[in-house]
């Protein structure tokens, strides 16, 4: 363990003085399950208060990446780390990937991890199926961009993380078509993942998660607000048929929406505006789509 720390805060170090970055955490790729190191819960706590002292004695800020998990649902792997006061210290954020699916519950154990420590909750590696390049066909298919944005809504609802790292911006899990990615040499375009992520991506800057709830089977809804300025967020996913949709609960000050939607013909379309009238808008939500709404003062 000394020869690994060292070599380990020797590479920090060097990135540091040499390029003048200092890495804000560390960990070890997916040790839940060894890519390529294993770890149990037990050693991952272990490593935490080990690291964490040594890199502050060689001059590092770098702090410790609590999980970075191969999925949610080893929640288990950080308790031990969770509820070791010596190890909580040195962690700077509270960190999985969402590869493979995960429960409600799950989601909501996440967040509350990363609150009990008062750190970052951050998805560090976004989607939903980690072998989908070896059949690339299916990032082209509306099912697979669906299921990927509504994952995306329900973590952003559920566990409220800092941020969601998509896998990956490079061509083997590609946003874009054409350009010779997968064979395909036609002209580079975006695909319905790329307009998906885009639009997500549009919500304002300084906007915090808010508390919603979504009353009928297949919608997944997630709601920011950057209370300061007054403008309001609402991310909706109809993975069903077209049918009509109320938003109630919005401030006073909020009179209309803008709206965007992304489906398999568009790409993060405007619509006509959404009037608003004592916090409630009535409008209508198009079949297996992504809709955004903004609305502020």
């Amino acid at each position: 363990m000394d020869h690994i720390k060292a070599s380990i805060a020797g590479y920090l170090i060097f990135l540091k003085e040499k390029y003048g970055v200092e890495a804000a955490m560390f960990t070890f790729n997916e040790s839940d399950l060894g890519i390529n190191v294993r770890q149990t819960p037990r050693e991952h706590a272990e490593m935490i208060k080990t690291f964490g002292p040594y890199f502050a004695s060689r001059g590092l800020a770098t702090k410790l990446a609590l999980g970075d998990t191969s999925d949610a649902n080893p929640i288990d792997f950080i308790k031990p780390a969770l509820h070791d006061p010596e190890a909580a210290k040195y962690i700077g954020a509270v960190d999985f990937h969402s590869w493979r699916g995960c429960t409600d519950d799950l989601l909501a154990q996440w967040g509350a991890a990363a609150r009990e420590l008062n750190v970052p909750l951050i998805v560090a590696e976004g989607s939903t199926d980690a072998a989908a390049w070896r059949y690339p066909q299916i990032f082209l298919e509306q099912s697979f961009a669906l299921y990927e944005i509504n994952l995306y809504t329900r973590i952003l609802a559920i566990s409220q993380p800092r941020s969601i790292l998509q896998w990956q911006l490079t061509a083997d899990y590609s946003l874009l078509a054409g350009g010779g990615v997968f064979g395909d040499n036609g002209p580079l375009r975006p695909t319905q993942r790329f307009w998906n992520l885009k639009q997500l991506a549009s919500t304002p800057p300084r906007s915090f998660a808010l508390s919603v709830k979504c009353n009928r089977p297949g919608l997944t809804c997630a709601a920011f607000g950057d209370i300061s300025n007054g403008i309001y967020t609402v991310h909706v996913v109809n993975n069903g048929p077209a049918r009509p949709a109320t938003v109630t609960g919005l401030p006073a000050a909020v009179k209309q929406l803008r709206v965007w939607v992304t489906d398999g013909q568009r790409g993060m379309q405007e619509g006509p505006r959404i009037a608003v009238a004592n916090g409630k808008a009535v409008f209508n939500l198009d079949a297996t789509s992504f809709t955004t709404l903004i609305g502020g003062q």
